[in-house]
């Protein structure tokens, strides 16, 4: 996954100046700059303002585990130095910087002060986003929970409402769930929690998100959506179970309700109609 977050216009390069290393002083006031500063985007944006005063960056990528962040988003060069960070013995991804010309000795061994400066902030942010995402993921399903689903739901019907983009809300649950940890145990009813949530992310595709909202209750936010989206959805998930050793042999089936944002609506009323037509689907069974 990629996603950029600074632009930067190239210019033709400037004369190049001997770097001086860091002073004690000019350390200590770039690290008063970092501390405290929990928003990865923001350190950075530090770092790049920081950056500029000393060596012209035309381009600057941040790689971690699998993630790709363009932190400066400018003309590629083929001048390029990557950098691992580290804090004590934890790994904080590389930096590549992309510049107009070969970065020297000096210009290097400044990067690495400031990338020193830069490890502890970083380290920081990036533990608090993991705390941030465990808070807002549900640990049985590996989906997001309720209070996700109630972020993101605000999220989504603002952008329909700004820039008319159509969002489906589409609500499922399991048929007969309570008759699984009856008859085979919680162990076996936790193991189709698992095996359906698969299912649901099978059955999206990125720009959609799934959650599980408490016991066997699934809502899937689709985003843009079609007029056909809800049923391509339902039959990809049909699919997965049939295809399913635990869903399969378990006669697990679904039912769902959807309802497609219209002006006006918020998060209670799409969740009225979609439940509304979930409960008619299971009547009709």
């Amino acid at each position: 996954m990629e996603q950029a977050l600074f632009k930067h216009v190239t210019s033709s390069p400037s004369p190049k100046l001997k770097q001086k290393p860091l002073a004690a002083d000019q350390r200590l006031l770039i690290l008063q700059k970092l501390q405290g500063k929990l928003e990865i985007r923001l350190l950075f944006e530090i770092l790049c303002r920081e950056l500029d005063k000393q060596i012209d960056i035309c381009r600057l990528v941040w790689r971690l585990d699998k993630t790709t962040t363009l932190i400066r988003q400018g003309q590629a060069s083929t001048h390029q130095k990557s950098f691992a960070l580290r804090f004590g013995d934890t790994c904080l991804g590389t930096l590549q910087y992309s510049t107009l010309y070969p970065l020297d000795d000096d210009e290097i061994s400044l990067l690495h002060t400031y990338h020193r400066l830069l490890a502890g902030p970083l380290f920081n942010a990036i533990e608090y986003r993991k705390v941030k995402n465990m808070a807002l993921m549900d640990q049985l399903s590996g989906l997001c929970n309720r209070m996700c689903f109630e972020q993101d739901i605000h999220h989504a019907i603002a952008m329909s409402e700004k820039r008319s983009v159509e969002l489906v809300l589409f609500i499922c649950d399991l048929d007969n769930f309570k008759q699984i940890n009856d008859n085979f145990g919680h162990l076996d009813g936790d193991k189709v929690i698992k095996a359906f949530s698969q299912a649901l992310k099978h059955a999206i595709r990125n720009s959609d998100r799934c959650y599980r909202i408490g016991g066997d209750e699934f809502i899937i936010l689709l985003q843009p959506a079609s007029p056909r989206s809800e049923i391509k959805v339902a039959a990809r998930i049909s699919d997965y179970i049939n295809q399913s050793p635990i869903l399969n042999t378990l006669n697990i089936g679904f039912s769902y309700g959807t309802a497609t944002f219209t002006q006006g609506d918020s998060m209670v009323s799409l969740i009225e109609r979609a439940d509304r037509k979930l409960y008619q689907h299971k009547r009709n069974k």
